[in-house]
């Protein structure tokens, strides 16, 4: 089993990346949805912040993570062969390409459009990763009525998981029907690097 990609086949390195990312974007999305339910229960009771806190120091360490991943994974990329798509349709071939930079666009654009959103909100808010509270903004904190705030950035975010869940469903779809339908062992190639 090669650690490296080959003409035929992705590598092991290659093949974990993937589906960590995968993993870390299973676990991201619902924790999200969750962290915003106790944010708005907050909201209206002003109670204990704990759960508030721990959502938020989880999903903000995961973002950090999903980041980071995709800088090594697009660094790893670059410095490996890539497997050749054979035995696709030249409309195949530029469908998954392009599928493909749009995917690691919103990985890129996802985590950091949350984190610019925090980093611009004009209230004392943590920017966990793993525990530590003060993570340094990428932009500046700025008052709510200026034109690049926290809602702004916000937007970009929540854009972000409806355009990137259709991405997804394509990506995915693309995968099981080559595995079902075409049978041209496309998915086997992610998979076990055949």
């Amino acid at each position: 089993m090669s650690v490296g990609n080959t003409r035929q086949s992705w590598g092991l390195v290659s093949r974990a990346f993937h589906w960590a990312m995968l993993a870390m974007i299973a676990v991201q999305i619902p924790l999200g949805f969750w962290m915003v339910e106790v944010y708005e229960v907050y909201a209206e009771t002003y109670g204990d912040d704990t759960w508030v806190m721990r959502t938020s120091n989880w999903h903000h360490t995961l973002g950090f993570l999903v980041l980071a991943t995709v800088c090594a994974r697009l660094s790893w990329r670059a410095l490996q062969t890539t497997p050749a798509l054979t035995g696709l349709s030249s409309l195949q071939i530029w469908a998954a390409r392009l599928t493909h930079v749009f995917l690691y666009g919103m990985l890129f654009i996802y985590p950091l459009s949350g984190w610019a959103a925090l980093s611009a909100y004009e209230g004392e808010f943590p920017i966990f990763f793993f525990g530590f509270d003060s993570m340094p903004r990428v932009v500046p904190q700025v008052a709510e009525d200026a034109q690049f705030n926290y809602e702004f950035f916000a937007e970009i975010h929540r854009w972000c998981w409806r355009v990137g869940a259709a991405l997804l469903t394509v990506h995915v779809s693309a995968a099981l029907w080559h595995h079902y339908i075409a049978r041209d062992g496309v998915l086997r190639r992610m998979l076990r690097g055949e």
